[in-house]
């Protein structure tokens, strides 16, 4: 059987040298050596060759996944490699933007400039695709070395670990009228309380009247009908992405939302990470502790869906607010953005 790559290597950049003897390519299915590398970076635990393969596919299907390998010819040996995590969104006419993940050289290849080739081809690919915004988070001691590749500091990355992580449940299913659901209900939590004309529920496939309430929060743009559903299938079927909504029962309107998108990781033994992303409550009804309470539902959420960290990204105003929920800053949030990408298409 023919070994898979994770992506299409056509989106590799052909104009940045490879020092003779290396190959640079995408992961593969049968790359278990893979794993003897990320130990140097971090704990993976124990992972057998079913478990490296099951998460490779469900990486492949999620498209999101671009896991570049720099692998010695001779030997074959992986020596190098960098992960490019492409997240798909509802604002910037929904658009995506792009995470470096994971980047490791093998310490005895260390010296020789592959981490920066590596950052090089993720900064490359990442405009190829087309993502409207880069980022990363890094230690003080690594930001004069990202700053090189255009990454600035703007905003502050908080963290928070879960010591005890219970089992999954990620299913979508459809509600009564025939829209769809992006996920399963069952792991939204039952204590959150809510106003009594308010409620919490998963986006659904018809929710374009989601848009409006993100246009209060950043820019959104043109997105038609197709957009949206496509966006909404994309992120479904990846079983990644929880978009929790806030509800006027009585005007049907959405008046609060928050996302948290689950990571795959090959380390902490094919872990996952969480991240929330674009909480925004509507304006007249700021003031009610809606943000609170769809807080402290995402982090709930988090922990019944098994993560071992869940990070965002926000503005020194807000440190003191996130620090109720438990997170803590202890690395830095590094970006950079592109005006004109060259875009293809993921979905």
């Amino acid at each position: 059987m023919s070994s898979i790559s994770i992506f299409d290597e056509i989106l590799l950049p052909t104009d940045i040298s490879v020092p003779t003897g290396l190959r640079l390519r995408a992961l593969r299915n049968d790359d278990f050596g893979y794993l003897e590398l990320l130990k140097q970076l971090t704990s993976v635990g124990f992972i057998n060759q079913l478990v490296f393969r099951k998460q490779f596919d469900a990486m492949k299907k999620a498209k999101s996944y671009y896991i570049v390998v720099l692998e010695h010819i001779e030997s074959s040996k992986i020596i190098g490699a960098a992960t490019l995590l492409i997240e798909f969104k509802y604002i910037h006419e929904a658009g995506t933007r792009g995470r470096v993940e994971d980047v490791v050289v093998d310490e005895k290849m260390r010296g020789k400039k592959l981490g920066a080739l590596l950052n090089e081809v993720l900064v490359e690919m990442a405009k190829t695709i087309g993502v409207y915004k880069l980022s990363l988070e890094c230690k003080t001691e690594l930001i004069p070395f990202y700053n090189k590749f255009g990454y600035s500091k703007n905003l502050h990355f908080l963290d928070q670990r879960f010591e005890e992580l219970e089992a999954p449940a990620r299913k979508s299913s459809t509600p009564g009228n025939g829209s769809v659901i992006l996920f399963n209900e069952n792991v939204l939590p039952t204590n959150m309380k809510l106003p009594v004309d308010i409620r919490a529920r998963a986006l659904r496939s018809d929710d374009m009247n989601y848009l409006k309430l993100l246009e209060q929060l950043t820019s959104v743009g043109y997105v038609t009908k197709n957009d949206f559903e496509q966006r909404f299938s994309t992120m479904k079927n990846s079983e990644s992405y929880f978009i929790v909504v806030l509800e006027d029962v009585n005007s049907s309107k959405i008046v609060g939302a928050a996302t948290l998108v689950v990571e795959l990781k090959y380390i902490h033994e094919c872990g996952l990470r969480g991240r929330v992303e674009d909480v925004v409550v509507d304006l007249t009804m700021r003031g009610k502790r809606l943000g609170i309470l769809i807080n402290e539902a995402l982090v709930k959420m988090a922990r019944s869906l098994g993560v071992y960290k869940l990070s965002l990204e926000c503005k020194t105003e807000l440190i003191p607010f996130y620090n109720k929920f438990g997170y803590n800053e202890n690395i830095h949030f590094m970006v950079q953005r592109f005006d004109k990408p060259e875009i293809i298409t993921l979905d």
